[in-house]
């Protein structure tokens, strides 16, 4: 009995090892899915570059399996990927057209760029170059990951699971349920895929048509419900695209979830509080004493440090203890917030414990919600005088707050440049706030739509060039500009005072919301203890101590006196200048018109390589081909191969002859010429080296396209078979029949 099965897998596996219907239909699936990245990433820059990295990676692919270069697909894909990436963006980092070392530090250093965004920001994130090289990297790196996946036996099942992933990404990313109208056509292009693996060549008839259909049908009724009956992944979405369950928790670097805060789209009044002290105060949440070089973070040792508060005050020094009442409304966290220093809490009701460290207070329970309480601080008043005439020099025991290295030079000579004309550490200070608060621009945005998000060294030097940032930038800019002055520094994390709302038992009540976190530096001094210096423009009050007063001319301050700074309202200006700011960022970045030229460069190159490459190995087999006509007579087996000819390794000289005579046109006369000069050359004794085969194999080469069509000799020009390995069997090469 004679069974069809066979021939009909061999007809299906042909298909699979052309391919390159199944890759762009493949490819297609996921550009479409790329669309659901819309909640994640604003505009439509990423978009195109993503896009377009992922077209062309595939294009390569394609092209290296038309021409048989089956093995090279991967790495040669790795290298076009890494090409474009590096074109579109580290351009400059090129030799010419060449990466270089220069190329991979830029594209490593706009991932790790990439780093803070993902774990601090709220999607949608700004299109920040950065992101859109982790996008445009990722999906050129799925797609021939999809490639080496359609290759398999059962590939096509893999293939959908890998688009499913994709399909499911973003909604754990926002917390939302991703769309069903990007599910439907991602599944009909899978189901075109799987179509093409299930079909049998010479089936037809409603009988064998039937289980097609009620796949596809059915396929596209669960594409249609999948979205709808799928469960709520909010629950497991990552802390980018929503604000962090905490915001200051255990274990958290305070300065790290201060940037996700402060973007959120939807303020809210955290705590409100009355207070005896003369101004509003900064409440307190977090000390960052120690410096990485790439962000600032608490001690390890909170209760290792000098004694702070009352004891750090010399005699002389105006002090006095004033009490503020705190209630807590929508704040989820582990810190108190608590001016600074507090010596003494009454009301928290969860109990607490106080760290040395910057006096900090964190709750036992982990939780603040609710509480009301009285914290006793002390508000410590020197006069200028004093502070200049503090004793400035570091001891053992301040060494940490003065630690810093591999410091950008541009720090360094910033701050002595800024503080030339100050002979003490407190004219120093109020020079560096000066500088920050008169010259710089508050954004929320820049930072990120530029990449130069973060608190590190390297983004301090951006920081100080691109003169916009919050105020991560600003206090940690001036802590680190402070210790390479030899001034001990820190950071400190928490609320500005707010703004007044009302009074309650004579007393003016402040309401903090939480757009109102902050950090701001405190620097210290001798006999004085920690004072903070707010160098944020916009937020807050900068700081000025009084200063000695003379009657001379009427003038109450004293000549020389550095002029106080402008009051300032306590909101933060984040509606001033974000939009502006973000807009003129993004336009900067934009990355879709180079990803455009980019690729156009690399599809011209791609789709000419192979004829190039095979123009040039003909050009050297016909000069090597006077001495000897074996180069010849592998050139005309190679040509007839691009021409859809059988050819294998089996072949002798003869009976490819032989099967060459039933092309119409071809000069059979310089064929048998050859063949007799190529059987001399490899039988006899004497050899056929020395004898020109390159007039015959000319006139062979010249008329075997004679009876082929015109789409076969622009598929043998553009992508020729023969650079690939000839096939073991005598059989046509396996990607000759369509792909469907």
């Amino acid at each position: 009995m004679l069974r069809a099965e066979p021939a009909a897998t061999r007809a299906v596996q042909t298909r699979i090892r052309g391919g390159w219907v199944e890759m762009t239909v493949a490819t297609a699936a996921l550009v479409v899915l790329l669309l659901g990245f819309r909640s994640v990433v604003e505009g439509a820059d990423w978009f195109v570059s993503t896009a377009l990295v992922a077209v062309l990676v595939s294009a390569v692919t394609i092209t290296l399996r038309l021409v048989g270069l089956r093995r090279a697909v991967a790495p040669v894909a790795l290298v076009a990927e890494l090409l474009v990436l590096s074109w579109v963006f580290v351009p400059s980092s090129l030799l010419v057209l060449l990466p270089t070392l220069d190329t991979a530090r830029g594209l490593g250093e706009l991932i790790e760029r990439a780093g803070p965004i993902i774990s601090e920001e709220q999607a949608p994130v700004a299109p920040s170059s950065s992101i859109v090289l982790v996008l445009a990297a990722s999906f050129g790196a799925l797609v021939i990951v999809l490639d080496l996946v359609l290759r398999l036996r059962r590939g096509v099942p893999i293939a959908g699971v890998l688009l499913l992933a994709v399909f499911i990404t973003p909604g754990l990313i926002t917390g939302s349920s991703p769309s069903g109208w990007l599910f439907l056509p991602a599944a009909v292009l899978w189901l075109v895929l799987l179509r093409g693996r299930t079909a049998v060549t010479g089936a037809s008839g409603p009988a064998r048509q039937a289980p097609a259909i009620v796949l596809g049908a059915g396929g596209l009724v669960a594409a249609l419900l999948f979205p709808v009956v799928a469960p709520d992944i909010a629950s497991v979405a990552s802390a980018w695209g929503k604000p962090p369950p905490q915001v200051f928790g255990r274990g958290i670097n305070p300065i790290v979830e201060l940037g996700t805060n402060l973007r959120r789209n939807n303020p809210v009044t955290v705590l409100t509080y009355t207070t005896e002290l003369d101004d509003p105060p900064y409440l307190k949440v977090a000390t960052l004493p120690d410096f990485t070089g790439k962000t600032w973070r608490p001690s390890d040792d909170y209760n290792g440090g000098r004694f702070e508060g009352s004891l750090a005050i010399g005699d002389d020094i105006d002090a006095d203890r004033k009490s503020t009442r705190v209630s807590i409304l929508q704040l989820r966290s582990s810190l108190v917030p608590v001016p600074y220093p507090t010596v003494s809490i009454r009301g928290l009701d969860s109990g607490y414990q106080v760290e040395r460290s910057g006096l900090t207070v964190t709750t036992i329970d982990g939780d603040v919600r609710g509480e009301t309480y009285t914290t006793q601080s002390i508000d410590v008043l020197p006069t200028a005088a004093q502070l200049r005439a503090s004793n400035s020099r570091v001891t053992p025991d301040l060494e940490r707050y003065v630690e810093l290295e591999d410091a950008p030079a541009v720090i360094g000579e910033t701050a002595r440049e800024v503080t030339s004309d100050a002979t003490n550490n407190y004219d120093r200070a109020l020079a560096l706030q000066s500088y920050f608060r008169s010259g710089f621009d508050y954004s929320e945005t820049a930072p990120v739509a530029d990449d130069y998000d973060g608190n590190g060294l390297s983004v301090i030097a951006e920081f100080l060039t691109r003169k916009a940032g919050y105020c991560v930038h600003f206090s940690s800019a001036m802590a680190v500009m402070a210790r390479s002055l030899d001034i001990p520094s820190r950071v400190a994390v928490g609320y500005a005072p707010g703004n007044a709302e009302g009074l309650e038992n004579g007393r003016r009540v402040y309401s903090v919301q939480s757009d109102n976190l902050h950090a701001w530096t405190e620097l210290y001094f001798a006999g004085v203890g920690w004072v903070k210096f707010d160098p944020t423009p916009g937020v807050g009050e900068s700081t000025a101590f009084a200063e000695p007063t003379t009657p001379t001319n009427g003038d109450p301050v004293a000549e020389g006196t550095p002029e106080p700074a402008p009051e300032e309202n306590a909101r933060n200006p984040r509606s001033q200048d974000d939009t502006a700011a973000g807009t003129e960022a993004e336009q900067d970045t934009s990355t879709a018109p180079r990803s455009a030229a980019a690729v156009l460069v690399a599809m011209l190159a791609i789709g000419l390589a192979p004829g190039l490459v095979r123009r040039i190995r003909r050009g050297w087999r016909l000069r090597r081909a006077k001495h000897s006509p074996e180069p010849a007579w592998r050139e005309v087996e190679d040509t007839a191969r691009d021409l859809g000819l059988a050819v294998s390794h089996a072949d002798t000289a003869r009976g490819f002859a032989f099967r060459m005579r039933d092309q119409p046109g071809l000069d059979l006369d310089a064929v048998d010429r050859l063949l007799t000069l190529v059987e001399r050359a490899r039988y006899s004794r004497t050899g056929g080296t020395g004898v020109s085969a390159v007039a015959d194999a000319q006139r062979v080469l010249d008329t075997l396209p004679a009876a082929a069509g015109r789409r076969t000799r622009l598929r043998a020009a553009l992508l020729p078979r023969s650079l690939g390995p000839r096939p073991l069997a005598l059989e046509p090469a396996a990607d000759v029949a369509p792909a469907t």
